[in-house]
Protein backbone atom coordinates (compact mmCIF):
# COMPACT_ATOMS: atom_id res chain seq x y z
CA UNK A 1 0.00 0.00 0.00
CA UNK A 2 1.39 3.71 -0.74
CA UNK A 3 1.00 6.62 0.49
CA UNK A 4 1.16 10.58 -0.61
CA UNK A 5 0.53 13.07 1.40
CA UNK A 6 1.19 17.05 1.06
CA UNK A 7 3.36 18.64 2.67
CA UNK A 8 4.37 22.52 1.24
CA UNK A 9 4.11 24.68 -1.58
CA UNK A 10 7.07 26.55 -2.42
CA UNK A 11 7.03 30.27 -4.11
CA UNK A 12 11.05 30.55 -3.56
CA UNK A 13 13.78 28.38 -4.36
CA UNK A 14 15.24 29.48 -0.83
CA UNK A 15 12.56 27.57 1.09
CA UNK A 16 12.80 24.47 -0.32
CA UNK A 17 13.43 21.69 2.29
CA UNK A 18 17.08 20.78 2.98
CA UNK A 19 16.42 17.62 4.72
CA UNK A 20 18.46 15.64 1.93
CA UNK A 21 15.10 13.16 0.75
CA UNK A 22 15.71 12.62 -2.79
CA UNK A 23 13.26 14.28 -5.28
CA UNK A 24 10.86 13.08 -8.47
CA UNK A 25 9.58 15.67 -9.96
CA UNK A 26 6.06 16.11 -12.63
CA UNK A 27 6.41 18.27 -15.35
CA UNK A 28 4.07 18.84 -17.90
CA UNK A 29 1.69 21.58 -19.67
CA UNK A 30 -1.33 23.02 -18.29
CA UNK A 31 -4.46 20.94 -18.28
CA UNK A 32 -2.37 17.94 -18.98
CA UNK A 33 -4.18 15.89 -15.54
CA UNK A 34 -1.14 16.54 -13.09
CA UNK A 35 -3.44 16.77 -10.37
CA UNK A 36 -5.25 14.27 -11.44
CA UNK A 37 -2.82 11.84 -11.75
CA UNK A 38 -1.24 12.83 -8.50
CA UNK A 39 -5.16 12.46 -6.53
CA UNK A 40 -5.18 8.94 -8.14
CA UNK A 41 -1.52 7.82 -7.09
CA UNK A 42 -2.39 9.06 -3.63
CA UNK A 43 -6.10 7.23 -4.07
CA UNK A 44 -7.43 10.39 -3.03
CA UNK A 45 -9.23 12.74 -5.04
CA UNK A 46 -8.80 16.27 -3.23
CA UNK A 47 -5.08 15.91 -2.26
CA UNK A 48 -3.99 18.14 -5.41
CA UNK A 49 -6.74 20.77 -5.93
CA UNK A 50 -8.14 20.20 -9.64
CA UNK A 51 -9.04 23.47 -11.21
CA UNK A 52 -11.39 24.56 -14.17
CA UNK A 53 -8.92 27.24 -15.36
CA UNK A 54 -5.77 25.87 -16.50
CA UNK A 55 -1.92 27.40 -14.68
CA UNK A 56 -3.63 27.85 -11.17
CA UNK A 57 -0.61 26.14 -9.84
CA UNK A 58 2.02 28.28 -9.71
CA UNK A 59 4.40 27.17 -6.61
CA UNK A 60 6.40 23.84 -6.37
CA UNK A 61 3.92 21.16 -4.42
CA UNK A 62 6.05 19.21 -2.09
CA UNK A 63 4.15 15.70 -1.52
CA UNK A 64 5.96 13.01 0.78
CA UNK A 65 5.90 9.80 -0.98
CA UNK A 66 6.36 6.73 1.31
CA UNK A 67 7.22 8.26 4.02
CA UNK A 68 10.89 8.38 2.12
CA UNK A 69 11.31 10.82 -1.07
CA UNK A 70 9.59 14.30 -2.67
CA UNK A 71 6.92 13.71 -5.10
CA UNK A 72 7.09 17.79 -6.46
CA UNK A 73 4.81 18.93 -8.75
CA UNK A 74 6.23 21.65 -10.62
CA UNK A 75 3.50 24.67 -12.45
CA UNK A 76 2.15 23.66 -15.76
CA UNK A 77 3.37 25.42 -18.80
CA UNK A 78 1.99 26.67 -21.49
CA UNK A 79 -0.85 28.38 -19.88
CA UNK A 80 -1.28 30.74 -17.56
CA UNK A 81 -4.03 33.20 -16.70
CA UNK A 82 -1.78 35.41 -14.17
CA UNK A 83 0.55 38.09 -14.83
CA UNK A 84 3.85 38.87 -16.63
CA UNK A 85 5.26 39.27 -13.78
CA UNK A 86 4.13 36.46 -11.93
CA UNK A 87 5.21 33.79 -14.84
CA UNK A 88 8.56 35.12 -14.80
CA UNK A 89 8.67 34.55 -11.35
CA UNK A 90 7.42 31.20 -11.44
CA UNK A 91 9.47 30.30 -13.80
CA UNK A 92 12.45 30.60 -13.34
CA UNK A 93 11.97 29.37 -9.98
CA UNK A 94 11.13 25.90 -12.16
CA UNK A 95 14.32 26.63 -14.35
CA UNK A 96 16.53 26.74 -11.32
CA UNK A 97 14.58 24.02 -9.96
CA UNK A 98 15.56 21.88 -13.01
CA UNK A 99 19.16 23.17 -13.27
CA UNK A 100 20.59 23.47 -9.59
CA UNK A 101 18.07 20.86 -7.22
CA UNK A 102 20.90 18.18 -6.60
CA UNK A 103 17.95 15.92 -4.80
CA UNK A 104 15.71 16.17 -7.74
CA UNK A 105 16.70 12.43 -9.00
CA UNK A 106 13.63 11.70 -11.57
CA UNK A 107 11.32 13.41 -13.71
CA UNK A 108 7.82 12.13 -14.86
CA UNK A 109 7.04 13.45 -17.96
CA UNK A 110 3.19 14.36 -18.89
CA UNK A 111 1.44 14.49 -22.47
CA UNK A 112 -2.16 13.90 -23.05
CA UNK A 113 -2.50 10.42 -25.02
CA UNK A 114 -4.76 12.15 -27.15
CA UNK A 115 -2.36 14.54 -28.64
CA UNK A 116 1.37 13.39 -28.01
CA UNK A 117 4.03 16.04 -27.23
CA UNK A 118 2.82 19.97 -28.63
CA UNK A 119 4.78 23.12 -28.78
CA UNK A 120 5.69 23.85 -25.25
CA UNK A 121 6.54 19.96 -24.84
CA UNK A 122 8.67 19.73 -27.58
CA UNK A 123 11.13 22.23 -25.76
CA UNK A 124 10.98 20.09 -22.52
CA UNK A 125 11.93 16.86 -24.57
CA UNK A 126 14.81 18.97 -26.34
CA UNK A 127 16.24 19.40 -22.81
CA UNK A 128 15.31 16.23 -21.21
CA UNK A 129 18.10 14.83 -23.97
CA UNK A 130 20.64 16.80 -22.13
CA UNK A 131 19.40 16.37 -18.68
CA UNK A 132 21.20 13.53 -16.41
CA UNK A 133 18.54 12.46 -14.37
CA UNK A 134 15.84 9.46 -14.59
CA UNK A 135 13.03 10.37 -16.78
CA UNK A 136 9.65 7.84 -17.13
CA UNK A 137 7.46 9.63 -20.00
CA UNK A 138 3.57 9.43 -18.84
CA UNK A 139 0.64 9.61 -21.48
CA UNK A 140 -2.25 11.06 -19.69
CA UNK A 141 -6.39 10.80 -20.55
CA UNK A 142 -5.80 6.96 -21.98
CA UNK A 143 -9.22 5.99 -21.16
CA UNK A 144 -10.35 8.53 -23.28
CA UNK A 145 -8.50 6.70 -26.20
CA UNK A 146 -9.56 2.76 -27.32
CA UNK A 147 -6.51 0.09 -26.68
CA UNK A 148 -5.53 0.07 -30.38
CA UNK A 149 -4.96 3.50 -30.43
CA UNK A 150 -3.08 3.77 -27.27
CA UNK A 151 -0.23 1.06 -28.86
CA UNK A 152 -0.43 3.88 -31.33
CA UNK A 153 0.91 6.23 -29.19
CA UNK A 154 3.76 4.25 -27.53
CA UNK A 155 4.46 3.62 -30.81
CA UNK A 156 4.77 6.79 -32.24
CA UNK A 157 6.74 7.97 -29.25
CA UNK A 158 9.61 5.56 -29.17
CA UNK A 159 9.61 5.83 -33.13
CA UNK A 160 9.45 9.50 -33.52
CA UNK A 161 11.10 10.68 -30.62
CA UNK A 162 13.20 7.88 -29.78
CA UNK A 163 11.49 7.83 -25.99
CA UNK A 164 11.68 4.26 -23.37
CA UNK A 165 10.03 4.21 -20.29
CA UNK A 166 6.16 5.25 -21.21
CA UNK A 167 3.01 4.73 -18.88
CA UNK A 168 -0.20 4.88 -20.66
CA UNK A 169 -2.07 6.62 -17.55
CA UNK A 170 -5.79 7.16 -16.93
CA UNK A 171 -6.89 8.77 -13.65
CA UNK A 172 -10.35 7.56 -14.17
CA UNK A 173 -9.64 4.14 -14.78
CA UNK A 174 -5.99 3.52 -12.69
CA UNK A 175 -4.64 2.74 -16.07
CA UNK A 176 -0.81 3.03 -15.31
CA UNK A 177 -1.17 3.57 -11.26
CA UNK A 178 1.00 0.67 -10.63
CA UNK A 179 3.77 1.69 -13.00
CA UNK A 180 4.20 4.58 -11.85
CA UNK A 181 4.32 3.73 -8.17
CA UNK A 182 6.77 0.71 -9.75
CA UNK A 183 9.00 3.64 -11.01
CA UNK A 184 9.10 5.62 -8.76
CA UNK A 185 10.22 3.41 -5.74
CA UNK A 186 12.48 1.87 -8.21
CA UNK A 187 14.19 5.21 -8.58
CA UNK A 188 14.24 5.80 -4.36
CA UNK A 189 15.78 2.29 -4.30
CA UNK A 190 18.96 3.39 -6.59
CA UNK A 191 19.73 6.53 -4.82
CA UNK A 192 19.29 4.96 -1.05
CA UNK A 193 21.63 2.05 -1.49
Amino acid sequence: MHTLSFHTSIYKYRDLPNDGRPEICISGRSNVGKSSMINRLANNRRLAKISQTPGKTQSLNYYLADDRYWLVDLPGYGYAKTTKKERKRFGGLVESYLTERRELKGLIQLFDARHGPVSGDLDMLDWLREWDGEVLYVCTKADKLSAGNRAKVQQHLKKEYGLENIVIFSASTGTGVDAVWYWMNRIWHSVSN
